[in-house]
């Protein structure tokens, strides 16, 4: 015994649990705690704008709801910690001493948390976008230069998913099966023949019964067929090739996990604190229209317009990119796809003589403009453009002929209607500076990708439809930026410059 009590002499002892504690929670939370940024940056937007933050609560009568303000702080605190089930955040109001702090020791049920969730985008886009304005004004961040990049996240749907023709084939064998049942039904021996099918099934129930089950195999069929006709109108409706029941919104993507139903989230991070100053959910397959509504979306929100931005070979539109530069102030850095590799890699050039509007082969034959502005897409993207066609008539007995075309109609070129532009353009990435530029894109927006699908798991989004994961990415978007601020500044400064902010 006196050796025991030696030994627990030589380490740290925890307090009596019988002892009262004469405390507060206040003395719990240290004053380096991201909760109290989240409170008091929750309260400074919801209690200068309450017009904008109502919710339930409008009637005298009754029990009182829950603030707006305790469900934001709420739902910030659980997604910066990763834990963004309904179940699991009310489990958390019970035992963690930083959310008791936090919602002042308030229990809202899950229902009611996921109600709030689910029903409050506008309050959640609301504070994303308040937050992202503080943040621009207090220069954390600066626009100048942002870089923009999609990546693909998981919907809450299965991988499975739907296409016309295979709802056409389900609807075939669906109706070939009711047709069946409905002869059946007609003729006067169906109850023998439905007995003689189902023996092991109905064994000796009565006459009555198996009508009873014949009319609800009628019934489930019909369903059936109900269910495949709604889900191949709104597959008709919205455009799609596939279509995800759980989640009609979603597209089939592709991810670094394969072909998975999800959506395309897009990105503009800038480049001075990697921060957040964008994220805005889309149902694309790819990128190659999302560059210019990017860049639109963002002076709409926070009235950003950058001078310059950075984006991959994905967003190369040149139709787009053009506007974007002729229209505002941005310069973009997208790399340009080199369209004749095969001509590059036989040794031919084409001159295009500006003065004739025609092609000059390498043998000297004149290519002539035989259609103008025909559209043309680009292989393996939904991304279509228009081209002036020109063609040699000239190259039966051309002795590179082989190396140079197939066709027995002559060598076709098409080039672009803004193919100047374009070659204008392409000069300008080329040159080293430019290249540069376009380095900076990866070591900017890969670092918010990988913390956000750090902070997801292998989960995917816990919400269905467009408008509702939007919600969830604003969350993770602006707990983002919260961990981005808390690393850059201290707590005390930044306390003071929400404290005095004009929200």
């Amino acid at each position: 015994m006196e050796q025991l009590k030696h030994n627990k002499m030589h380490y740290i002892q925890g307090d009596d649990r019988s002892q009262m504690l004469f405390t507060s929670l206040d003395s719990m939370i240290s004053p380096n705690n991201p909760v109290r940024l989240i409170d008091l940056l929750v309260d400074k937007i919801v209690l200068n704008d309450p017009e904008n933050f109502l919710w339930k609560g409008k009637k005298n009568k009754g029990r009182r709801a829950f603030s707006p303000a305790t469900m934001l702080k709420l739902f910030l605190y659980g997604y910066l910690n990763k834990i963004q089930s309904s179940r699991r955040l009310e489990q958390e109001t019970y035992r963690n001493i930083e959310l008791k702090w936090l919602i002042c020791n308030l229990h809202p049920d899950f229902w009611t948390i996921n109600e709030y969730r689910k029903n409050n985008e506008k309050q959640i886009r609301l504070v994303t976008i308040e937050f992202r304005k503080f943040l621009i004004s207090e220069n954390y961040i600066k626009a100048k230069e942002v870089a923009v990049d999609g990546t693909k996240l998981k919907a809450y749907a299965s991988r499975d998913m739907l296409t016309i023709a295979d709802i056409n084939k389900r609807l075939k064998s669906v109706n070939e099966k009711l047709s069946q049942y409905l002869e059946q039904l007609k003729i006067e021996d169906a109850i023998e023949e439905v007995k003689g099918e189902l023996k092991e099934e109905l064994k000796e129930e009565n006459d009555q019964n198996i009508n009873k089950k014949i009319i609800a195999r009628n019934v489930y069929l019909e369903a059936q067929v109900a269910k495949l006709e709604e889900e191949k109108r709104k597959l008709e409706e919205k455009g799609k090739n596939y279509l995800a029941p759980n989640d009609p919104d979603a597209n089939l993507v592709k991810s670094r996990q394969g072909k998975i139903a999800g959506y395309n989230a897009q990105f503009a991070v800038d480049a001075e604190n990697k921060m957040i100053a964008l994220s805005e959910i889309t149902d694309s397959e790819n990128d190659i229209y999302e560059l210019k509504p990017d860049l639109e979306k963002l002076k709409e929100q926070v009235q950003i317009e950058p001078d310059k931005v950075y984006a991959d070979k994905g967003y190369v539109n040149h139709k787009d990119i053009k506007e974007i530069e002729e229209q505002t102030k941005t310069e973009c850095y997208v790399p340009v796809l080199n369209n004749n590799k095969k001509d590059k890699k036989s040794g031919l050039k084409f001159t295009y003589d500006k003065e004739n509007n025609e092609y000059i082969c390498p043998q000297g034959k004149k290519l002539k403009l035989r259609q103008r502005n025909k559209k043309r897409r680009r292989k393996r993207a939904s991304y279509s453009y228009r081209v002036n066609v020109y063609q040699c008539t000239d190259c039966k007995n051309c002795p590179i002929k082989q190396k140079c075309t197939s066709s027995k109609k002559g060598r076709i070129i098409n080039r672009h209607i803004d193919q100047e532009w374009i070659d204008n353009y392409q000069k300008r990435m080329l040159k080293p500076e430019s290249k540069e530029n376009m380095k900076k894109r990866k070591a900017i927006v890969e670092h918010p990708f990988g913390v956000i699908k750090w902070m997801m798991g292998l989960h995917h989004f816990l919400l269905r439809g467009k408008e509702k994961v939007q919600i969830e990415l604003d969350l993770y978007a602006t707990v983002y930026n919260i961990k981005r601020l808390i690393n850059i500044e201290k707590m005390e400064i930044l306390l003071k410059k929400i404290e005095n902010y004009s929200w």
